[in-house]
């Protein structure tokens, strides 16, 4: 062992994008979306997207997913998405409507980004569009700082400048805003490649 190899477990690695949109910039957020591509874990490979519009309105808070992996989609819900800090306070996960046996497309242009997927059998298709992408810059989070509290993590983010999340079509209210992001200023959504996270 040297100091340069993580001891830990290593419980995921691969993509996780997000874009958190607002129709107030001053008010909460009006939907969470996550993207996961997962290269390897102990559920194997596969893709997420989860959107959760309404997060903190008890009464219209929703949640609905995409996945090609079940245990994998569940694993990354329960003890990854749902203990992040924006989604802690929400109740729309207890009630997600999880799509099984979805499709998932990439497309990368010189002026977006997107991650989207389909469900042929409910009709679901959500699509995450980032655009204007920035410098990418790396980022090695102690476990006392990261999402889980019990993991580090390490990723490359590329802040967009702004970003798009549609559902069946029709795009979520809503924009990014800027806000504090690992010392500097970036708005609300970004890609993050390379994602890993190690037990600590």
């Amino acid at each position: 062992m040297t100091d340069a190899v993580l001891p830990g477990k290593v419980d995921w690695t691969g993509d996780n994008p997000f874009i958190y949109l607002k129709t107030d910039p001053a008010g909460d957020w009006s939907s969470l979306s996550l993207f996961f591509r997962i290269t390897a874990s102990d559920f194997g490979t596969g893709h997420l997207i989860l959107v959760v519009t309404d997060p903190y309105d008890d009464a219209t808070a929703r949640a609905v997913a995409l996945t090609d992996n079940e245990p994998l989609a569940r694993f990354l819900i329960d003890e990854f998405a749902s203990k992040f800090v924006l989604f802690r306070p929400t109740k729309a996960l207890a009630g997600l409507a999880l799509h099984t046996g979805a499709t998932l497309r990439k497309e990368v242009t010189a002026e977006a980004w997107v991650e989207a997927g389909a469900h042929a059998a409910s009709g679901t298709e959500i699509a995450l569009r980032w655009e204007r992408l920035q410098a990418p810059f790396a980022v090695h989070q102690p476990a006392p700082q990261s999402g889980t509290g019990r993991h580090e993590m390490l990723s490359v983010f590329l802040p967009a400048t702004s970003a798009s999340v549609t559902v069946n079509g029709e795009p979520l209210p809503g924009s990014t805003v800027e806000r504090d992001f690992f010392g500097g200023r970036a708005q609300s959504a970004a890609l993050a490649l390379s994602e890993t996270w190690v037990q600590a």
